[in-house]
């Protein structure tokens, strides 16, 4: 339960890298998260619950506003608003559960396996865009669309690509310096590379 409890409060933290406040930093400390949940998993379905609780608490945070509606002739909709508030982010938490359990089955050691975490999350926000009609509310990606320069770059690779980028980005340099923290003074340099030059 502390591992559960630990995804939703970073999961949900992570929604402060998107509008209105657009903390896109933090994503340098909440991702890595991610990735360690999936190291200390026990197996594909160990991983898949913590991908879920992750995404359960950034999705039912950046889809709060969803329930708002049902405040629209409150006195006959309103007993709808918990299933819709909780409802949608569980059925988009599935996506990001898969793509932990997926990634879990081929992770390898080291840096490797930030590639294989950063492909298959963008794999499952692509889907999670196309299926079942689609709902591509807070890619990754949209963390990369401000300020306005750094949403250009969308223009070149499309919001799937600055997915894949994002997800990289954030989540490679402190996992760097954690694999390497006998040997700091080499991975630093390495990790900052790895969070600056992308932006630049």
């Amino acid at each position: 339960w502390r591992r559960d409890c630990l995804a939703i409060a970073v999961g949900s933290a992570s929604v402060a890298a998107f509008a209105p406040i657009f903390f896109w930093p933090l994503l340098f400390l909440t991702l890595p998260v991610f990735v360690w949940l999936i190291d200390a998993s026990s197996g594909w379905r160990s991983a898949a619950r913590a991908g879920f609780f992750f995404g359960f608490g950034f999705f039912f945070f950046s889809l709060f506003w969803v329930g708002e509606a049902f405040l629209v002739e409150a006195d006959r909709f309103a007993i709808l608003l918990p299933f819709a508030v909780t409802l949608l982010p569980t059925g988009m938490a599935l996506y990001w559960a898969a793509a932990a359990a997926i990634a879990r089955k081929f992770w390898p050691s080291g840096f490797a396996r930030v590639l294989v975490f950063a492909l298959v999350l963008t794999l499952a926000e692509w889907l999670r865009g196309h299926l079942f009609t689609g709902l591509p509310w807070n890619l990754l990606g949209y963390a990369l669309t401000y300020p306005l320069p750094l949403m250009q770059s969308a223009s070149v690779v499309g919001v799937y690509g600055l997915t894949a980028i994002a997800t990289l980005l954030f989540t490679a340099p402190l996992v760097v310096m954690e694999d390497a923290r006998n040997d700091a003074r080499r991975a630093a340099p390495i990790a900052l590379a790895i969070a600056i030059v992308p932006l630049v």
